[in-house]
């Protein structure tokens, strides 16, 4: 095995992409602690995703049987975390990974509620708050494989300044797709 083009992937220890390989779609669980309001901004986020690359990549549904934590447990997650440490306050969100050789085993979305509010893409007051749609395009890009991208048009740019929309994923986004999926 050796290394190859990053595609704006997260790469292992030795070189490969990461990514769910043909592991598609992988599913993804909106936790209890996640307030409703918010499910039809995250599985849209998902579905754009799907739509834009013209493949089932992921599927998004609620279960509020599940209220574990965000660990190591092989589920794919999106926690609303309440407590978020004061030294990384402007972290928006998280996304955790985990992989085996160069293939995705899980993917935990944290979103910091402590520090941030957020807004729904039809909502009239934004002044201050975060896309959530616009968000999770951007953390379900991580819970792919995909790492940063600074190209303007890019969903994966590190930062979302507040009151901005950036729901659709960049041709970048695309075509670093298109390396693994």
């Amino acid at each position: 095995m050796g290394s190859q083009d990053s595609c704006n992937f997260v790469q292992s220890s030795q070189g490969l992409r990461v990514s769910w390989k043909s592991s598609t779609p992988f599913h993804l669980i909106i936790t209890e602690s996640v307030p409703p309001e918010y499910d039809s901004a995250i599985i849209q986020a998902a579905s754009t995703w799907n739509t834009r690359k013209s493949m089932n990549l992921i599927q998004v549904h609620r279960d509020n049987a599940y209220s574990g934590a965000s660990t190591a447990d092989g589920i794919n997650g999106i926690y609303w975390m309440t407590d978020w440490a004061s030294d990384q306050s402007s972290e928006q969100a998280r996304t955790s990974i985990r992989w085996d050789i160069s293939k995705l085993k899980e993917a935990d979305i944290k979103i910091n509620a402590k520090y941030f509010r957020f807004y729904k893409t039809d909502d009239t007051v934004r002044s201050g708050k975060v896309n959530i749609e616009s968000l999770m395009l951007h953390e379900i890009g991580h819970a792919m494989g995909l790492s940063h991208i600074t190209t303007s048009d890019s969903a994966m740019q590190p930062y979302l300044a507040s009151s901005t929309d950036r729901n659709s994923p960049g041709q970048i986004d695309l075509n670093s797709l298109n390396c693994e999926y």
